[in-house]
């Protein structure tokens, strides 16, 4: 038995590529089919993945949503909750507010005014100048973990991320770490990549070429390679 843990947008999920997503959908079915574990392991909050993976008919095991701050099983039961600091979120937001830009609090499930159920901070931005001024402004008065994605920033709690995610799902669960094997493209995916057996999507961010991982065409590539050793 095998565990794959695979980031979603660009490595499972293309938004404009329809085939890609039906052969990396058959190649995971095919993967739990045969008796191995397939996490999957996303900034995305619950609500909006659930939506994509039953319009796709993809199967899982695990849900790591919010870069690691909720964690569920197949049942879609939460496992695990890391909340963002009231005063941090506090704090940000008044940074926030300094600067108009726009933004909202996530509670994992949805957008949400109450600072005692937030995981994360999403503040929109396509700009990629904008983005890292906004990302070094935060890092500045701030210590929370910080990154932008294609079109946001993304703010959790200083404790989270997809490595530390991971192995709390393995201690959980009781899973063996030795059977443990990842896959990403971005940035938000380096401490797991970096830290377990895995590969990289062709098309990636540079700042993982460090690694040294194999690169892949399609995530249906890696699971193939996966169940044929």
């Amino acid at each position: 038995m095998k565990i794959l843990a695979s980031d979603f947008d660009e490595t499972i999920y293309y938004l404009d590529d329809p085939e890609k997503n039906k052969m990396n959908c058959e190649a995971i079915r095919n993967f739990v089919t045969n008796g191995n574990i397939f996490c999957i392991i996303t900034g995305r909050n619950y609500t909006d993945l659930k939506q994509l993976l039953i319009a796709n008919n993809i199967p899982y095991s695990y849900l790591i949503c919010e870069d690691g701050a909720k964690i569920f099983n197949n049942m879609d039961y939460c496992l695990d909750t890391v909340l963002l600091d009231e005063n941090d979120i506090k704090q940000i937001v008044q940074i926030i507010e300094e600067y108009n830009w726009d933004y909202y609090l996530d509670d994992g499930y949805n957008h949400t005014n109450n600072y005692n159920d937030c995981v994360k901070i999403v503040i929109n931005c396509i700009d990629e100048e904008d983005k890292r001024k906004t990302v070094d402004i935060i890092k500045q008065r701030t210590n929370v973990h910080i990154y932008a994605s294609r079109t946001h920033v993304n703010i959790i709690h200083r404790s989270v991320n997809k490595k530390h995610a991971l192995q709390k799902l393995i201690n959980l669960e009781k899973l063996d770490y030795n059977n443990l094997y990842v896959i990403g493209d971005n940035d938000n995916d380096y401490e797991m990549l970096k830290s377990f057996n895995g590969g990289v999507m062709k098309r990636h961010n540079p700042i993982l070429d460090e690694l040294g991982k194999n690169e892949y065409e399609l995530l249906k590539d890696y699971i193939e390679e996966l169940m044929n050793n």
